[in-house]
């Protein structure tokens, strides 16, 4: 008679919020490093940033238009315009040849710098140099007539003019520590001349996949088998959210291979992922391996889908076994793993935002589990509403597919009909 394996027990169940503060609570940040700014975005600051510059670095023209005297255009309207000789011209980039004086002004560009003595910027729409019918300013081809500054409006001192410092001042701390780095941000360190940063670096994620049953995509097959599809689905998913993922590929049921795929993939990744083989079947050898290679303990949680699951540690490193069914792996890699990683990343904020939706469709449903029904959210008439994307079987990868959120049901909540208001939370996009 062969051997058989002893096939663990599963521990006690636990909540939705037990189990995933089993996760987040036992992984930590990693370890701060430095990056050049400009290789900066998509990362987390690890301290807050002061800056090196001022921004802006010097006062400068938020309009285009003329560089004027408030006092000298007070009294301006369009019956009654002010003239002024015009004795500079500055675009953006050139500075300033002149100090403008009473019964001067100055053209002036947006963001161009502010010549000395002036202290207000008139539009260009207030002034004989702009073209009302076509919406657009002239530039006068006759000198002279380049010269004759006609204002049809007063402005109080000071309008339309960007001081230095006004959006950050030099030496200020202007981005604190958990500021995810992305395109405004990043400019915004580059403009203040921050060159480089500390940040948290993102997590290295292996991913491995475990069953007899489990095909290569591309390879034919055979009665019984299906494709491997859960790997390439959560290295996607990891990779667009920003992850570095590390592919360990197709183990088999085999304890020894599986054993020494792990050991072999452990000092390059901060953390490992398995798909399958994580039940109470006594071929589920992923979640026998897992157990005893480190302190890993094998649970049950209240959820729909995604019951059961692997958390713990082998050699330091956090690793989760996710149910191999494709819908749940995908719904408890959202609601259990994502939260670790992004702490791990150095995220202050790493659960999801909930929100409230009306549910425009029923949900039947026994109730004693949490279930994360995959829906559709919409606005109507500026309301949430969440409409199911159809049949919810763990299996049915197509509920994923067209759903960007999950109505979360409370496990003493039964069936639900349209109407019912429901707790909502956005699927995180790539």
């Amino acid at each position: 008679m062969g051997h058989r394996q002893q096939v663990l027990p599963m521990a006690k169940f636990l909540s939705w919020t037990e189990a995933r503060e089993k996760v987040v609570s036992g992984v930590s940040p990693l370890t701060p490093i430095p990056r050049k700014t400009l290789e900066a975005g998509g990362f987390v600051l690890a301290e807050t940033v002061n800056a090196v510059e001022a921004m802006p670095p010097f006062d400068n023209s938020a309009m285009d238009g003329f560089g004027v005297l408030a006092s000298d255009v007070k009294a301006a309207s369009v019956s009654q315009p002010i003239q002024l000789e015009v004795v500079d011209n500055l675009p953006a980039g050139k500075d300033a040849r002149v100090t403008i004086r009473s019964g001067q002004a100055a053209r002036v560009m947006t963001g161009a710098p502010i010549p000395p003595g002036v202290d207000l910027i008139v539009p260009v729409e207030h002034t004989n140099f702009w073209i009302e019918e076509e919406r657009r300013s002239r530039i006068p081809k006759d000198p002279e007539d380049a010269k004759r500054l006609f204002v049809s409006q007063g402005f109080p001192s000071g309008t339309h003019i960007r001081k230095a410092g006004e959006s950050v001042a030099k030496g200020s701390p202007f981005m604190e520590a958990g500021h995810h780095i992305q395109g405004a941000s990043l400019g915004l360190l580059l403009s203040v001349g921050v060159d480089s940063v500390s940040v948290y670096p993102r997590p290295r994620v292996g991913v491995l996949s475990t069953g007899d049953e489990l095909v290569p995509p591309g390879e034919p097959l055979a009665p019984g088998q299906i494709r491997d599809s859960n790997r390439i689905a959560l290295l996607h998913r990891l990779r667009g959210l920003g992850f570095d993922a590390c592919d360990l590929g197709l183990v088999h049921d085999k304890a020894a291979t599986l054993r020494e795929r792990i050991e072999s993939a452990l000092p390059d990744i901060d953390f490992l992922i398995t798909s399958g083989g994580v039940s109470v079947g006594d071929k589920d050898f992923t979640r026998q391996v897992l157990c005893d290679m480190g302190e890993v303990e094998a649970y049950a949680v209240r959820v729909k889908p995604g019951k059961p699951q692997v958390f713990g540690h082998i050699q330091g490193k956090p690793v989760f076994g996710l149910p191999g069914n494709p819908v749940s792996s995908l719904v408890v890699f959202d609601q259990f793993v994502l939260p670790g990683l992004k702490k791990m990343a150095g995220y202050p904020h790493y659960y999801p935002l909930q929100f409230q939706a009306t549910l425009r469709s029923p949900i039947k449903r026994k109730g004693g589990r949490t279930e994360f029904v995959r829906v559709h959210l919409e606005t109507h008439e500026g309301q949430w509403v969440a409409k199911s994307t159809g049949p919810q079987g763990s299996g049915v990868l197509s509920s994923m597919t067209k759903a960007n959120g999950y109505a979360m049901i409370p496990e003493d909540v039964g069936s639900l009909e349209p109407g019912s208001p429901v707790t909502c939370q956005w699927i995180e996009r790539e």
